[in-house]
């Protein structure tokens, strides 16, 4: 029994070691991307001050439907024994499913130019929608270059 629970205790100090290396990585990311938009669209101190919150609401609003209820798709297909076991009626209500998610997304970013007019020039959202898709190809090159390095 001891060991069993010692084994247990070994077991979470783990767990919480890897949860607690992804939410560093995860938040040295997001200090990168803040550091590059901020540079990338030359904000000032005043509109900084503005434009953060409401960006960060955001992006918190797109990880929860693109990690979160993607995530919760993913397992429903996979409980279902995956797409080939789903019946034709169940592949329809998830692919509706998916359609709603992403027009909650396309909502999501007409929100939020709507929202940023009200802090920032129209001038430097548009600055945001290249900056946003400049660090995301860069992060993408950066990973095939790190991974191309590791491959012999």
């Amino acid at each position: 029994m001891q060991k069993f629970i010692f084994t247990l205790f070994v077991i979470l100090i783990s767990l919480n070691s890897i949860i607690a290396q992804h939410h560093g990585k995860r938040e040295k990311l997001k200090a990168y991307k803040t550091a590059y938009l901020t540079e990338q669209l030359d904000l000032t101190a005043e509109e900084a001050e503005k434009f953060w919150p409401v960006y960060n609401a955001y992006e918190k609003n797109v990880f929860q439907l693109k990690v979160l209820k993607m995530n919760e798709m993913r397992n429903l297909i996979r409980d279902q024994g995956g797409i080939e076991s789903l019946s034709e009626k169940e592949a329809d209500q998830l692919l509706s499913k998916l359609s709603e998610n992403d027009q909650v997304l396309v909502d999501a970013k007409k929100n939020l130019y709507s929202d940023l007019k009200k802090v920032i020039p129209s001038k430097k959202i548009l600055l945001l929608n290249r900056a946003e898709h400049q660090f995301n190809r860069k992060l993408l090159s950066d990973y095939r270059k790190k991974n191309h390095k590791k491959k012999p």
